[in-house]
């Protein structure tokens, strides 16, 4: 029997990746043709009840020398373990084949062990002024060595697809576009007055927002966000906008931002959610709004959808793909289109209401069990 490991080193701040994670795990976890095995950090404990393996090691930090070391292995496409210690060699051994749901060459790269990786998108291209010097060059090289020494690579659009082969020169049948569902307790999620009355106490939530789940990256464009909530608020005082994720590079220009407009009173930034309580933030908003630059594929589009939140997003990249007839889109550098397409919603309930259910049957062709199947067409037996 094959054993598969599955990489969930990605932490809570690691935006949709943390929840992708999730959507594999369960997703594979029912199969019974294959073992699986989770490694994950030593203070993770999400998987402490699971039903299949876990081993927890953390991964380790290089020095400056190691780092330089395994830039030129992935520039050469060299894959030798080195600065691997006997504790890690032995975690990883009996492992066949390494599936990464992100941009990491640990283990896999440098075991020399056949892999299989989720490349999300190449922002980096697009978008260079979001990213240092540094940070496109590790890009530039984690890419290039990953994608080349995969022996498939998962992507979730067939914008990021295209990419892949244009920016790379990786071959066609190489790549595999496989959407992942919203995780599986958002489908069959129970709501309930209690839990609904907790989670407005403990967030202090008011009776009328628009909701933003992201973290603070440039690319997801609080900025314009803010500007166009400020037109909006001048029609709707009455109506606030609720921020989540954790305070990244971006988040004291947000901040700043809204004391600049005088929102203070009405923009909440939350920071992390307890992920039990993200539905009740989700179900009691007005809509979900996405003014992201750049999306492969948006997780919180389809949790909005899975559970019944109108949702208006940019037009740019994968979004409008993956939205279809289910939601309002917007252009995410006007702020008065963006506010429009806002304020279209809170002017027409009814149109609220249609674009929900949209949404929600558009996300009922979505189950783990055909995300299993395709996944498992990319494994061997």
């Amino acid at each position: 029997m094959k054993k598969i490991g599955l990489l969930a080193f990605g932490s809570k701040d690691s935006g949709g990746i943390y929840q992708y994670t999730q959507s594999i795990i369960e997703a594979l976890k029912i199969d019974s043709a294959r073992q699986y095995i989770i490694f994950c950090n030593t203070d993770d404990t999400r998987f402490d009840q699971c039903e299949i393996e876990v081993r927890k090691i953390d991964k380790p930090r290089n020095n400056i020398f190691e780092k330089v070391v395994r830039s030129f292995q992935q520039l050469l496409l060299i894959r030798k373990p080195l600065f691997f210690s006997l504790v890690e060699r032995n975690v990883f051994k009996d492992i066949d084949l390494f599936l990464s749901p992100t941009i990491s060459a640990y283990p896999h790269y440098y075991l020399n062990t056949p892999f299989i990786f989720t490349l999300h998108d190449m922002q980096e291209r697009y978008y260079p002024q979001f990213f240092s010097t540094y940070e496109r060059c590790v890009r530039w090289l984690s890419n290039r060595a990953l994608s080349k020494s995969a022996i498939k690579i998962v992507c979730e659009s067939q914008y990021v697809k295209n990419d892949i082969i244009k920016f790379i020169n990786i071959e066609n049948e190489k790549i595999k576009i496989i959407q992942s569902p919203p995780p599986a307790e958002l489908l069959d999620y129970e709501f309930t007055p209690n839990g609904a009355n907790r989670a407005k106490a403990k967030y202090q939530l008011p009776e009328k927002y628009i909701f933003y789940p992201a973290q603070c990256w440039f690319h997801k464009n609080h900025i314009k966000l803010l500007e166009a909530f400020y037109i909006v608020s001048k029609e709707y005082d009455n109506v606030s906008l609720i921020l989540t994720g954790s305070q990244q590079n971006n988040y004291k220009s947000v901040m700043d931002k809204v004391d600049e407009l005088g929102l203070s009173k009405k923009v909440n930034h939350l920071g992390y959610i307890d992920y039990e309580d993200l539905p009740y933030l989700y179900k009691m908003s007005q809509m979900l709004v996405m003014p992201s630059l750049f999306e492969s594929v948006s997780i919180p589009v389809y949790e909005a959808f899975a559970l019944g939140v109108p949702v208006c997003c940019s037009n740019v990249v994968a979004l409008p793909e993956q939205v279809g007839t289910g939601g309002l889109i917007f252009n995410p550098d006007d702020e008065n289109d963006i506010a429009s397409k806002i304020l279209c919603y809170l002017n027409d309930e009814k149109l609220a209401l249609d674009m929900s259910e949209v949404g929600i049957n558009s996300v009922k062709e979505f189950n783990h069990f055909n995300y299993q199947k395709e996944l498992l067409s990319l494994l061997p037996l």
